[in-house]
Formats: C-alpha cells, structure tokens, sequence
C-alpha cells in the first residue's frame, strides 16, 4: 500500500513540474530575407542564436525563417512593430516612412568610410544611440547595425559616369537609394532583393542597386554585364536587426542580458567578416565575365559623380534635423 502512494505522489509530482519546465521554456522568432550567403544572415543569425540559446542554458528556443518565408525585406517596418515577428533583419533606410531622419544613411551625406560606420554604430555610441531612440517610438529595439559596404550597381551598361543614368529605370532598394538615384536623372523603382534577378532578366530594369554581397549571393553577374562599387558616393548600406519592443521588454531580465551579449558577438564576428569580403566580392564578380569598376577617390570617375551630386547634398542638408547632421558629419 506504502508503495502503491509513494509511486501516486511521484506520479503527481512529474506531471506537475512537467508543465512548469515547458513554461519556462521561451519561443523567439527571427526572420531574414535576400542571399542566405550573406554574412549579414550566415554569421550573424547563425552566431546570435546559438550565443542565445548558450547564455540562457537552452531556456530560449527559436523558429528561424529565412529567405524571406516570413517577411520581405520592404515590410519590416510594420512586420516588427505589429508583432509579426520577434526579430528580423532590417535596412535602417527602408523605416523612412516612419523615421524620416534614417535616409541619411543613404545619401551623400553619409560619407562614414565602413571602418568609421563600424566603430560609430557600436550600441554604446552616440550615433547608435540616436537610431535607437527613434525606433523605439515605433515599438522597435534596435539591436544592431553594420555597414555592409557601399552600394553596388549591377547593370547593362557602363554606368562609371553619372550622365550614364538619365533615363535608366534602376531599381533602388529604398526610398532614400531612390532619391540619390533620381537626383542623377535616373528613373528608380523601388524593389525588394528578392524580386531583382527577374526584373533584370526581363529588362524591366536596367541595373540594381544594392549590397554587393546579396547581388552576388543571387547571382545578378548572370543577367548583367557591368558592376560598379559605388565608393561611399550614394552613402552605405546600413543593416541590423530589429525586435518588437514589446517582445524584448517581456523577457526576463537574464534573457535579456543574453539577447544583448549575443548581438554584441555576432557583431562583432560579421563586422569582421564584412570588412575582410568586400573586395573578394568584387573580385569575384570579375571571375563571372562582369567589367567591374569602383569609384576610388582620387580618381576622374568619382569626381565626376561628387560633381554630379554636388547641388543635391546641398540641397538635402536642410532636410535632416540638425542632431542627425551633426553626428553623421562630425565623424573624422
């Protein structure tokens, strides 16, 4: 009889603490689109989710959707605040429509060198700072950003001088991409990654621009002939990821310690990673056939785009708040 309670109370014992182990277990969802070769996507989620699931001794669980399954690269920014996903990979320039200030990044007067654009959007520097608190009003925690490099301009003609542009119908990757683009007399078309290599395949577009990495993770050497590194002249590239506010500030206090540590190590690791592949990018793009140029300073061809661009980076200085300016031009 003793034994036949002792395995009762043993029995009500595993199927009480058995719920209680399952709650404490948390469920964060990450999502990522354009080239799954990208060290944006590779390292980074990779080393991030990983680093989460370490700290919290497996406590975090994740559902991981890339290659854009869950969200496209443009709808982000109502993705995350909506509570779509918990986290995503995000163009800070593609929030403009909620955050005016973040089209600097892509403009002229960005003109951070990548080495300056990594030590600046550290998340305990002012510039970083900045960011952060505009996206939180937009029920976002910005977790991270990098500078993946100068924009890249994969196309079917020679496009080292600027004339070369009026009249071409470019994608742009935001709306900020798109005004530098239109500022040059081309006619842009905003257009998620995803949909690129068909539109160029088609000949709906003449080129794209974009990150040099995710071009060449999704093969556009195929269906251009030239690419051009556009130098810094169109400003950068500056991605990061991104997690629902809410989200964030519902997890416990040690989860979110290891959220925070982890995206310091995969920064680190991508930013690392990023620096050290751009120009093997570029080269490899020369292996598939492609004329590959890039606007070095000192040399005729970004002259004549700086030129080019002179009036329109004056023009757009009035645009910005002067604390956005100020911190993105200070930079020496």
């Amino acid at each position: 009889m003793k034994t036949t309670v002792k395995l009762v109370v043993a029995l009500a014992a595993t199927l009480f603490v058995a719920p209680a182990l399952a709650q404490d277990k948390i469920t964060l969802s990450l999502a990522t689109w354009g080239a799954s070769s990208h060290p944006q996507v590779k390292t980074y989620a990779k080393v991030f989710m990983d680093e989460v699931v370490k700290r919290t001794n497996g406590k975090v669980e994740w559902k991981y959707f890339p290659d854009d399954t869950m969200v496209k690269q443009a709808f982000v920014p109502s993705a995350i605040p909506g509570g779509q996903v918990d986290i995503s990979l995000t163009t800070l320039d593609n929030w403009i429509g909620r955050v005016p200030q973040v089209a600097i990044t892509a403009s002229p007067l960005w003109t951070l060198t990548m080495e300056q654009a990594q030590a600046e959007l550290q998340p305990e520097r002012p510039l970083f700072k900045h960011f952060e608190e505009l996206l939180a009003k937009q029920n976002t925690k910005l977790l991270s950003l990098f500078d993946i490099g100068a924009p890249a301009l994969f196309s079917k003609f020679d496009a080292r001088d600027p004339a070369s542009l009026k009249g071409r119908t470019l994608r742009a990757y935001s709306k900020g991409a798109s005004q530098s683009l239109q500022a040059l007399g081309a006619a842009p078309v905003t257009m998620g990654v995803a949909d690129v290599y068909s539109a160029l395949q088609r000949g709906a577009i003449d080129g794209a621009l974009g990150g040099l990495q995710g071009a060449y993770g999704l093969k556009h050497y195929e269906v251009t002939k030239y690419a051009l590194g556009t130098g810094g002249v169109l400003g950068a590239l500056i991605n990061g990821y991104v997690m629902n506010r809410r989200s964030f500030e519902r997890l416990p206090d040690d989860v979110k310690k290891a959220v925070l540590e982890a995206t310091q190590v995969a920064l680190d690791t991508t930013n690392k990673e990023i620096a050290q592949s751009y120009q093997q990018y570029l080269a490899d793009t020369r292996k598939h056939g492609l004329e590959v140029s890039e606007l070095k300073p000192g040399t005729p061809e970004r002259a004549a785009w700086e030129a080019a661009l002179k009036d329109y980076r004056e023009e757009i200085k009035d645009e910005f708040p002067a604390e956005t300016v100020a911190l993105v031009t200070s930079v020496r």
